[in-house]
């Protein structure tokens, strides 16, 4: 009998051994208050060095919880109070299927972990979720609240990088160099960009910042925004395009020095070519010069102007077109004008001529008779 007992010490001297109260089981040196090895080397997927935590409850309800719990105090308040961290498997299904949960609990009182305080959770088909114990839309779901970023991607801290987030408006918006506390800040040194989508106008914006910032410094945008909606109408300066490219602001064409011409939407620094160009007038074609109470000009006058101006009453002079360009539909209205007027004084002089040439006749008729 003797020889019996002393036989299982040896085997459990072997098997546990503690120094100041680190356990060890596999090895005589244990280097934490619980230090498990062990040698089995089948490479299997299955077979390996595990420390079990079974719950054998029979026929365990939907809901049964095994798993490891963590707490940092000295007070002894009770056997499950002030855990506040854990990792928890949870059955959902038959056979023991079920989802594994990782929790913290940020509550400064005595209440312990429960699966409420699930911060991460792992499905049984894989699907990972962040702030959802749930997932099931996604192999990754993060959830969140909308005043903070829901993922930042970076190269480190005050450095820029990628946000998203879904900010109180409802919209989900991917930020370059910003991220959302609140109200947009900047992640790094730096100016930042964002695109946004409306889901309730089906209107996707791309914006950025008016000046640099430093991290944390709250972000304000260009009211110049790019938007596209649902469509394919592109506005720039206009949440609400109404043509395929609606700009609402002024536009330049041309090389990187090209300065857009004052009070003008539209600016070329080059040629254009085009089949048509029309030109809606705000003013009346000058059809007017065919009223009766039109004031026409002598041509004596004209002849006038001509001689101290060098070009015609009511058109740019060659010096002002060089200074200021050409309205050409205001140019088309002048050159019809005259036009007009042109067609009257050859009509004018048309029937002096007919008058001239009745009185030549007659003073032929009368030469002959004689």
């Amino acid at each position: 009998m003797k020889k019996i007992l002393l036989l299982l010490l040896v085997i459990l001297s072997a098997t546990i051994c503690t120094i100041a109260q680190n356990v060890g089981i596999g090895t005589p040196a244990p280097e934490s208050k619980l230090h498990v090895v062990d040698t089995f080397n089948i490479a299997d997927g299955s077979s390996g060095a595990f420390i079990n935590v079974h719950n054998a409850t029979l026929m365990a309800p939907t809901g049964t919880l095994s798993g490891i719990r963590f707490r940092l105090d000295g007070v002894n308040a009770g056997a499950n109070a002030r855990y506040k961290g854990g990792i928890f498997f949870e059955k959902t299904g038959s056979f023991g299927v079920g989802k594994l949960h990782f929790l913290t609990n940020s509550l400064g009182n005595n209440n312990s972990i429960t699966t409420a305080d699930a911060r991460m959770t792992i499905a049984a088909d894989g699907k990972v979720g962040i702030g959802n114990s749930s997932p099931s839309l996604a192999q990754l779901e993060i959830n969140g609240p909308s005043n903070s970023a829901l993922l930042t991607v970076r190269n480190g801290v005050d450095l820029p990088g990628i946000s998203q987030s879904v900010p109180s408006n409802a919209f989900p918006t991917l930020g370059f160099n910003l991220y959302y506390n609140n109200s947009y800040r900047f992640l790094g040194n730096g100016y930042g960009a964002n695109i946004q989508y409306n889901p309730n106008l089906g209107v996707l914006s791309f914006s950025s910042s008016q000046t640099k910032g430093i991290p944390g410094e709250t972000s304000l945008f260009n009211s110049g925004s790019l938007f596209l909606d649902s469509s394919g109408n592109v506005g720039v300066g206009t949440s609400v395009p109404k043509a395929k490219f609606h700009v609402t602001t002024g536009m330049v064409i041309g090389t990187s020095s090209t300065t857009p011409a004052t009070g003008y939407i539209l600016s070329v620094n080059g040629k254009i070519m085009s089949e048509e160009v029309r030109v809606q007038m705000d003013a009346n074609w000058p059809d007017y010069v065919f009223d009766n109470k039109y004031k026409l000009k002598p041509l004596k006058e004209v002849e006038q102007f001509i001689a101290a101006k060098k070009h015609l009453p009511g058109i740019p002079s060659a010096k002002q077109v060089a200074e200021e360009g050409l309205h050409l539909g205001d140019m088309q209205k002048r050159i019809m004008e005259k036009v007009e007027e042109l067609t009257l004084y050859v009509i004018q002089l048309n029937k002096e001529n007919q008058q001239l040439k009745q009185e030549v006749e007659t003073l032929r008729k009368i030469v002959e008779n004689k």
